[in-house]
């Protein structure tokens, strides 16, 4: 007598890897504003745009995405604001 043999049901795929990158790179664009902001406006543009690329290709992953791209969305403006303030130093400095 032979036993039945059984497969497993495949395990339910929730690919998440988009949005996590998203908001990785929000939160660090934040972060690490005051230092070289020019590098890190960059990553929090990549955190934009892969957030509304894991909107469309992973909606189980919603949540996550747009956590993402309001973190890098704050990123950007912070990187804009460091680089104002930067550039407000600099010109004091010069002038004395």
């Amino acid at each position: 007598m032979t036993t039945p043999s059984y497969t497993p049901a495949p395990a339910a795929s929730s690919k998440k890897t988009l949005a996590i990158l998203s908001l990785v790179f929000g939160i660090v664009s934040i972060v690490f504003c005051l230092f070289l902001p020019i590098i890190w406006i960059l990553l929090a543009i990549a955190g934009v745009i892969l957030g509304f690329m894991s909107r469309k290709r992973e909606p189980q992953a919603r949540p996550l995405s747009l956590a993402g791209i309001i973190l890098s969305f704050v990123g950007i403006a912070a990187n804009i604001v460091s680089m104002i303030i930067g550039a407000m130093l600099a010109v004091s400095m010069m002038q004395s």
